[in-house]
């Protein structure tokens, strides 16, 4: 018999006989970002703690051995889709495929709306009138792929930023970014409708190199400039709502939104 061809999403399954392949899923996420997140002086992870108390539930079962096979499967078939027709959201297509709730399916844009979405919202002469990178942000940002596409179109020095409410979308979008590159960046889980919610946020970072956890919101640029833009916004239309109704947001300021 044929053995079957090892993919991300293969791997993946096998733990879905003994564990909720969604609280896998989302253990994945958290020691893929501790993985990316190792300092070049110890060669330890800066959040070493956090991965041996994700890492201990699975200590005494075969399938431990999938998670660092899952992590180098999901970055070869994300490299072999740079500029696939189809994106290479490898993160976001499982998490649509294989972890919805009964009644409450999730799905993100698909990629070829991104595509368009992404090259009608910056334009040649928005990346000419300042000096200064562009600030992009998606208040919905599910697994990134919006942020992933824009930054194909227009390249990794703007800045891209995102906010979701369930924090496995965030972790999803941090690492995607992280691992296309794209450096100048943070992703916050919060309630984008509420200014001063902040839960936790990452930060993608080329120097020093990695994923950085911020649990301080005063720490936080993406909540500051989130916080600040908002309230421009209130105080110039008395209608904070139309933050969400289009796509572009303080002009001034250079934040462009989804």
């Amino acid at each position: 018999m044929k053995k079957q061809k090892q993919t991300f999403a293969t791997l993946m399954k096998d733990f879905e006989y003994r564990y909720d392949v969604r609280t896998v899923f989302d253990d994945f996420l958290t020691l893929s970002i501790c993985a990316c997140s190792q300092n070049s002086q110890t060669g330890i992870s800066y959040y070493e703690d956090l991965f041996l108390q994700t890492m201990i539930r699975y200590l005494d079962d075969p399938f431990m051995h999938n998670f660092p096979k899952m992590f180098a499967q999901m970055i070869c078939e994300m490299e072999c889709r740079v500029r696939s027709d189809t994106g290479n959201d490898v993160l976001g297509e499982f998490y649509e495929q294989h972890l919805y709730r009964k009644g409450a399916s999730q799905y993100f844009t698909p990629w070829p709306m991104c595509t368009l979405l992404a090259k009608s919202t910056i334009d040649i002469v928005d990346i000419h009138a300042t000096r200064e990178p562009i600030r992009i942000l998606d208040p919905s940002c599910g697994s990134g792929r919006m942020l992933l596409a824009t930054a194909l179109e227009n390249g990794p020095d703007h800045s891209y930023y995102g906010i979701d409410i369930d924090e496995t979308c965030v972790k999803m979008t941090a690492l995607n970014m992280f691992l296309n590159g794209i450096f100048h960046s943070e992703v916050m889980c919060g309630d984008a409708l509420s200014p001063d919610d902040f839960r936790v946020s990452y930060k993608i970072s080329f120097l020093p190199f990695g994923i950085f956890r911020v649990d301080e919101k005063e720490q936080s640029y993406l909540w500051t400039l989130h916080k600040n833009s908002f309230r421009k916004v209130e105080v110039a239309s008395k209608c904070p709502s139309m933050v969400f109704q289009g796509k572009t947001l303080l002009k001034g300021s250079q934040l462009k939104l989804f």
